[in-house]
């Protein structure tokens, strides 16, 4: 695969929003006539399902229902909305998935958040980068060493390491962890200001393909967490409460949106971008990053892998429960789809 600058994860990371809010709107306008066009057959419940999702690669299944006509399909009707605040939009009545990594789906839920948890969607999407020069190889080489997250110790890939350094026997605190902005991660790791950082794809696989760097560990291939659903889908409690015959149906239509991009990930980065999802046009890197990802609808696997982060986020103080790690995964998860 070809070195990528610097300047092109800069370009982009400045261009994103502009290019998300661009796009969402042809987006926007065409969803909503799909709304109005979509039936169900007579008698069914015609709830039109509220979808507010910003641009993102992993979040891929729900772009790909849409833009696939797996949402017609299943006879779910919907108007979607390009929006960065899915939370306060479920919040306010305004939206009814959302869709993200574990760590942030429970610690929101553990401060009082309601929502439902109805299955994982793929596995693996945080990386670590190092340098070369730093001889950092392995999670075990961070002792001792400057260490950069994006946005703070709470952030999905900063309570990942976290967890990492943990079941390595590396305390927290003998890490010197430096706290940047994501996009200005690159910049810092090449300027000397840290050895190595942690951080979302597409952006850490990015850089690690920068001349001098290379990965440490990936999630979608480390022993401890390849089988451990990174991100997962929330339905709003409304929906799944008051309308489950379209939740139902809405959890087909996103279960054949991930065999899709399992099936043809190149495709799918493909036509999110034609579509205006997402603001890189590298189809091919894209598409081996959603095929490393393993994308597969799937409740029980999903609900184990919560178990598991809850509990370590309990170890960590990162969050407080007057309940066990099973008693929240049994509160908040909904088999709505009768999924394995």
């Amino acid at each position: 695969m070809k070195k990528r600058v610097l300047s092109v994860v800069l370009a982009l990371s400045m261009t994103a929003a502009l290019m998300a809010g661009c796009s969402g709107g042809k987006q926007e306008e065409k969803k909503k006539d799909q709304a109005a066009e979509a039936g169900t057959d007579s008698g069914e419940d015609d709830y039109v399902v509220k979808i507010a999702q910003g641009p993102a690669l992993c979040s891929a299944p729900i772009f790909i229902a849409m833009i696939n006509g797996y949402m017609e399909d299943c006879g779910v009707k919907y108007e979607y909305t390009n929006s960065e605040n899915q939370w306060d939009a479920m919040a306010g009545g305004k939206n009814d998935i959302n869709y993200g990594l574990l760590p942030t789906f429970i610690q929101r839920i553990a401060n009082g958040y309601e929502m439902t948890v109805v299955g994982g969607a793929h596995f693996g999407c945080i990386n670590v980068v190092a340098t070369d020069a730093s001889g950092i190889e392995s999670i075990d080489d961070l002792k001792g060493k400057n260490v950069g997250i994006p946005g703070g110790m709470g952030s999905d890939p900063a309570i990942l390491l976290q967890r990492m350094l943990t079941a390595h026997d590396i305390a927290v605190t003998d890490v010197n962890l430096q706290v940047f902005n994501n996009a200005d991660l690159a910049t810092a790791l090449q300027e000397g200001q840290v050895e190595a950082f942690v951080s979302w794809d597409p952006y850490a696989s990015i850089v690690s393909e920068y001349e001098g760097n290379h990965l440490i560990f990936n999630q979608a291939e480390d022993e401890m967490t390849k089988d451990e659903y990174c991100c997962v889908f929330g339905f709003s409690n409304s929906l799944v409460e008051e309308h489950p015959e379209v939740a139902k149906r809405y959890v087909e239509a996103l279960s054949m949106a991930c065999d899709y991009i399992s099936e043809n990930p190149v495709e799918a980065a493909k036509l999110c971008y034609e579509e205006g999802y997402i603001a890189d046009e590298d189809y091919e890197f894209n598409g081996k990053l959603l095929e490393s990802y393993r994308y597969e609808l799937k409740y029980e696997d999903a609900k184990e892998s919560f178990v598991d982060v809850t509990q370590d986020l309990i170890d960590l103080e990162i969050i407080t429960l007057n309940k066990s790690a099973e008693e929240l995964a049994e509160n908040v998860f909904v088999n709505v789809g009768e999924a394995e």
